[in-house]
């Protein structure tokens, strides 16, 4: 280490900027230390400097300091000395620390040290902390040195010319980079050149100038900037936010919270209350994560690159430890049948994986389909036996420039017939997998399992409630005095398609709030959404309304998949049945098992949509929800039609709507007792004898597991009587 210090700090004279730098540094970590310790009021520390009652902002000694420092410098020049100029780059650390910590200050001109302005002052100090680290590593903006050496020892005026217009290119993309709002980029990119090329190619930002100026007419192009904002910058936004505060204290807050005077005890009245920001924007973040729709290629690419760059590594490991030692012709042979048999297995693979597609579309669901496409055994298997191709491959090509021809490399040969047997285990696997996913049972328990996931993300908070409990916050009715004011439309095709996937309801809530308006949704989750269709239409005064600010809490994709949202789930599991059910099939036994994972879901449903009903709290948006009569109509409705002709449907229909009615309260009833109605209507008209009017009026989860039926209170009856004693009646007890 002290080796490494004397030649890149030491030996290039670079050691006054390293004490410029640890001054800076340690200056920084003091003075914000020093102002937490008065903001919270701690007895024994020193507090402001006030002579004369005038607080005096530690801005000006840092002033001082960068003044004498820089005086210092000229003033001993002709007396210079490296502890000289040590002491001096230290003072002048000193007092741009000092400076830059109340950076906000200068800017704005106003005590803003604690509010959010003030994270500009960390900021500042943050980017000069890090340019001053790059500067001590000999690194140089556009790497001024060898610039300025090539433009000096240039022979004739063309390379010079050169030079300059490199330079040119490299400034007009730091401003473009800069414009762009991406100042990290643009600062980073004086440094490293190549960088400034990505911020200038990419999207800009969505609030920073060259947006305002060339986005205006482009609204594809400001979608496309906001949803990369929201998707990358804020995340990390928040974690420097977390960062900052970790080292300079909380912002937003006032230095001395004034204590509010006692008001006499009066009842409470029902506000607006917008959900938490950062909670709002974490749910956001994980909800677009969860329903973003992987791409196939994803995997399989990045494991045949990941490949590629083994293959090259282990080559060089062959050629550095000079691991020739296998025959050459033998491995050759090796090489070719692994690789011909890989390229065999992926072409089988996607033989058998159409096949499975069709077979399962026709015989039990569309939604095998996407369950096939999003499996990852499908890409990882697929991925796998690509990825072994391209190793082997390269080690091919690699023995064939063995020099002798006689000898071939160990390392790289291994792993080729490691990744080989790899290959064969995950054959395996891949068959049984696709046997599972075209088994019913295993269908039904996927759509379910991805229904329950998107129960819990839509119903995060909601538990049963006491009965009576008071609510907080207004409830948004059709009687708003106020008038429709503006219909927000959806004119810009989505790049993920136009199904209606997410709503980032508590964002909406908040932007409400604010503007003072209530916001009725004319689409819901799952819809699709064509061109120029009302998606909001907002209640009271418009003038603050931002349209784009609504149209951003939307989350759109192709499909509405079972995890997107239980109803999705709840039409899955429908088709299911409905296809079970149809003529060229006649299977009711699988839509008995459909019925079975349907009852569960709307068993999970009913307390978390009772407790929403009763204890809204997103009081400004209307139309924003299902009710429990949609979900029972969904998962029931289509089912309870086309088994009309089937007693077994009907029976376990009518345990589903049993159970329901013993677990869901009275609101929730009429719901079930008017289907309940409809099913025995349905078993009038359709049964002719009154044996299977009494069979199918009877209430079984199995479908037909009795002729009775599940009937309350009846129990198995066991023999349990001696010799000689005769069997008691049950019905005599």
């Amino acid at each position: 280490m002290a080796g490494w210090f004397d030649r890149t700090i030491v030996e290039t004279g670079r050691l006054p900027l390293f004490f410029l730098l640890i001054a800076f540094v340690l200056t920084f970590l003091f003075i914000r230390f020093s102002v937490r310790m008065i903001r919270a009021e701690v007895s024994w520390w020193p507090g402001n400097v006030t002579p004369g009652g005038v607080h005096v902002h530690h801005v000006f000694f840092g002033m001082m300091l960068m003044l004498l420092s820089g005086f210092g410098f000229f003033a001993v020049d002709p007396f210079r000395t490296p502890v000289a100029d040590c002491i001096l780059a230290a003072l002048f650390g000193i007092g741009a620390a000092l400076v830059l910590d109340e950076f906000a200050l200068l800017l704005h001109l106003r005590d803003v040290y604690w509010s959010e302005e003030g994270r500009t002052s960390i900021d500042a100090v943050f980017v000069a902390i890090a340019i001053g680290l790059l500067f001590l590593m000999g690194v140089h903006p556009f790497g001024a040195n060898d610039v300025v050496g090539e433009f000096r020892d240039a022979t004739d005026n063309s390379t010079r010319a050169g030079v300059v217009l490199a330079v040119t290119i490299n400034v007009c993309f730091a401003i473009i980079t800069l414009l762009k709002g991406k100042v990290w980029t643009g600062l980073i990119g004086l440094f490293f050149p190549f960088l400034l090329l990505f911020g200038a190619i990419r999207v800009a930002r969505p609030r920073s100038p060259w947006a305002r100026w060339r986005y205006g007419n482009r609204p594809h192009k400001q979608q496309k900037a906001t949803d990369r904002e929201m998707r990358y910058r804020e995340p990390i936004v928040r974690a420097k936010i977390v960062a900052q505060e970790a080292v300079a204290g909380r912002f937003g807050l006032p230095e001395q919270p004034a204590t509010p005077p006692r008001e006499p005890h009066v009842d409470p009245v029902a506000v607006d209350r917008a959900p938490g920001r950062l909670i709002t924007a974490v749910r956001w973040r994980r909800t677009r994560r969860e329903l973003k729709r992987e791409p196939p290629w994803r995997l399989p690419t990045f494991m045949v690159s990941a490949a590629i760059v083994a293959g090259l590594i282990a080559i060089s490991i062959d050629d550095s430890f000079a691991t020739y030692v296998l025959d050459a012709g033998t491995t050759a042979t090796l090489l070719g049948v692994i690789a011909g048999a890989m390229a065999t297995l992926t072409g089988l693979v996607f033989t058998a994986v159409t096949l499975a597609m069709q077979f399962g579309a026709s015989q039990i669901s569309i939604r095998v389909i996407p369950m096939l496409q999003q499996d990852r055994v499908m890409r990882a298997s697929v991925g796998l036996f690509l990825s072994t191709f391209a190793f082997t491959l390269i080690v091919a090509v690699d023995l064939t420039t063995v020099s002798d021809g006689t000898d071939a490399p160990a390392v790289s040969t291994s792993i080729a017939i490691a990744l080989a047997l790899a290959s064969a285990f995950m054959f395996i696997v891949l068959i049984g997998k696709v046997g599972s996913i075209l088994n019913s049972t295993q269908l039904l328990r996927w759509i379910e399992s991805q229904g329950r996931l998107a129960v819990y993300r839509q119903y995060p908070d909601h538990q049963p409630y006491p009965a009576g409990e008071a609510v907080g916050g207004t409830t948004a009715t059709d009687d708003d005095p106020r008038p429709v004011t503006q219909v927000v439309t959806l004119r810009d095709a989505p790049t993920q398609g136009r199904v209606l996937l997410a709503i980032n309801l508590d964002r909406i809530q908040r932007l409400a709030i604010r503007w003072d308006v209530r916001v009725d949704l004319l689409v819901g989750v799952g819809d699709y959404v064509p061109h120029n269709v009302g998606v909001f239409e907002i209640v009271g005064d418009d003038r603050h309304v931002r349209p784009a600010q609504l149209l951003s809490c939307l989350l759109f994709g192709d499909t509405h998949r079972p995890s997107v949202s239980p109803a999705a789930a709840l039409q899955a599991i429908s088709d299911v049945a409905l296809k079970a059910l149809s003529p060229s099939i006649n299977d009711p036994s699988r839509a008995v098992q459909a019925i079975d994972h349907a009852e569960d879901l709307l068993l999970m449903l009913a307390p978390r949509v009772a407790a929403e009903e009763q204890h809204r709290t997103l009081t400004l948006i209307g139309g924003y929800r299902r009710t429990w009569g949609d979900y029972v109509g969904i998962a029931t409705d289509q089912v309870r039609h086309f088994g009309r002709s089937s007693i077994q449907v009907q029976r376990r229909l009518r345990a589903l709507y049993d159970t329901l009615c013993e677990q869901c309260g009275p609101d929730q009833q009429s719901a079930l007792r008017e289907r309940m109605a409809a099913l025995d209507a349905e078993v009038d008209a359709d049964w002719a004898t009154p044996l299977d009017r009494r069979l199918a009026q009877a209430a079984d989860r199995q479908g037909y597991g009795s002729e009775e039926g599940r009937v309350r209170h009846r129990r198995l009856q066991i023999n349990t009587t001696s010799q000689g004693q005769a069997p008691v009646d049950p019905a005599a007890r």
